[in-house]
């Protein structure tokens, strides 16, 4: 989905030294004489994200269904990332896709309760599970925000928020 807006009287000036070049941090000449006033357009928003995919399989083993695996893969396309308070620098940074897989590995160790003995510790579970699962498969660093910092010369640095790395997970479920 695209979501674009153009915002009425936003602008931002460019100016220009006696010798016509634009001023900036790392120009000599510092003084103003004359001024380029810049319109800003359509802009994406920050909710802009064209496409967002999610695969989720599982199976089982035909020979033992007591064993199950899953795959899980995401993808989305890339966003905008605007600076507040700038104009000039609305959507000046771009958060890469999001791509991501996962897989997991299930097994089940304790199932029909009515075959175990009336003394056993598990008779009153219906059953357990144990799953092992890789997180981020890829370990692909994925980029969700934009943490900005200014320093004493008020520049601004963007430091990127990413989600965890590779992950192995291992859990029990058991329902009783």
């Amino acid at each position: 989905m695209r979501t674009k807006e153009n915002i009425d009287n936003d602008f931002y000036y460019d100016y220009l030294n006696a010798g016509g070049e634009k001023i900036t941090a790392n120009t000599a000449d510092q003084v103003p004489v004359d001024s380029i006033q810049n319109e800003v357009g359509w802009l994406r928003r920050p909710t802009d994200r064209l496409i967002t995919v999610g695969l989720f399989l599982e199976d089982y083993l035909s020979t033992n269904k007591n064993f199950k695996v899953h795959v899980n893969l995401l993808y989305g396309s890339n966003m905008s990332y605007n600076i507040p308070n700038s104009v000039k620098y609305r959507n000046g940074l771009i958060i890469e896709p999001y791509i991501r897989a996962d897989i997991g590995f299930s097994a089940q160790l304790l199932s029909e309760k009515s075959s175990r003995r009336s003394h056993s510790p598990f008779k009153d579970f219906e059953n357990i599970w144990a799953s092992l699962e890789v997180f981020n498969l890829i370990d692909r660093p994925n980029t969700i925000s934009y943490q900005l910092i200014k320093d004493f010369d008020n520049n601004t640095y963007s430091i990127p928020n990413r989600l965890t790395p590779r992950l192995l997970n291992f859990k029990i479920v058991a329902r009783f």
